[in-house]
């Protein structure tokens, strides 16, 4: 990928100061479109196939939760979903500069 997820900017997500919850936050964004743009390409079996059926979004998505204080987890709780994340973006960034180079993300 040109522009990895995973970069100095997402090892910021388990910061427990603004920079948290605005990393992770940039970082969904980010999945978002990659989303996006595999999906107007390979349709809906590409996204799921690549980005492992949504889970790592959901990963972000409870990272936000931590960070905003929703839902009784702690810091235990947000480094399980954040290592969750980070390997499984790994791994789509792999399969995207593999099989699915030809969108130049």
């Amino acid at each position: 990928m040109k522009k990895p997820l995973v970069d100095h900017w997402w090892t910021n997500i388990t910061e427990q100061d603004g920079r948290g919850l605005a990393a992770a936050k940039d970082k969904l964004a980010e999945l978002e479109s990659i989303s996006s743009q595999i999906e107007a390409s390979d349709g809906s079996d590409g996204v799921r196939n690549v980005l492992d059926d949504g889970m790592i979004m959901r990963a972000l998505q409870r990272c936000i939760e931590f960070h905003e204080g929703i839902g009784t987890m702690d810091i235990k709780d947000l480094h399980i979903y954040y290592r969750y994340a980070t390997d499984a973006a790994k791994r789509s960034e792999a399969i995207i500069d593999k099989e699915l180079d030809y969108l130049d993300l």
